[in-house]
């Protein structure tokens, strides 16, 4: 990855089913994770809906929402017009490669909007790449494995969880974070557990 400029991006929907996005954040960052830009955009055909977004499994976050958008640290915007800076910062800034965790999940719920609201620019039609792809480092060591034994964070299946929230504590050694379920802020941590997977 070296001299590479990536994006991490995250989405929030309105729940696992219907996955039309309200918001989209991202950051653009260096292959060593120095970030050189972040976006964190509402989408004002799903937010600005209110009894759409009433819905959404987590409504209960609007008021830090519109907290953000009052100190203007997220705006409200046009489905197409986030696509369209999307693609302005991939060129812009070179752009070779997009991630997300479980980028299924993102991709699917980026495909389920451009169908609803559409959008004549498509900037993830190349694909995401899965961070999941690159935990196996991290998730297969013993350490990892005893972390979550310790810790409680097994699946059902008695296996060591791979949840976002349990790697960044794990690699960040804090079990009080809590993940925040908002599209820029689980950008960055997805940020980090990227650059530490690639690392391993």
């Amino acid at each position: 990855m070296k001299d590479k400029i990536i994006i991490v991006l995250d989405t929030e929907t309105l729940g696992i089913k219907n996955r039309q996005v309200y918001e989209i954040g991202y950051v653009v960052a260096t292959a060593d994770g120095k970030v050189l830009r972040e976006r964190d955009y509402m989408i004002k055909q799903t937010y600005e809906n209110i009894e759409l977004f009433n819905t959404a499994y987590y409504a209960n976050k609007r008021s830090i929402y519109e907290q953000k958008l009052a100190d203007g640290l997220a705006k409200s915007v046009y489905w197409g017009y986030a696509m369209k800076v999307l693609a302005s910062d991939i060129a812009r800034y070179g752009v070779s490669e997009l991630y997300a965790y479980n980028s299924a999940f993102d991709i699917s719920a980026i495909e389920l909007t451009h169908q609803r609201l559409g959008a004549k620019t498509r900037p993830t039609a190349d694909g995401i790449i899965d961070i999941m792809d690159f935990i196996g480092g991290i998730t297969n060591t013993e350490e990892y494995v005893n972390f979550c034994v310790a810790n409680g964070y097994m699946t059902k299946a008695n296996k060591p969880q791979t949840k976002a929230e349990t790697l960044f504590r794990y690699i960040t050694n804090n079990n009080d974070f809590i993940e925040d379920h908002m599209a820029l802020e689980d950008s960055r941590i997805e940020l980090d557990i990227l650059m530490r997977a690639l690392a391993c």
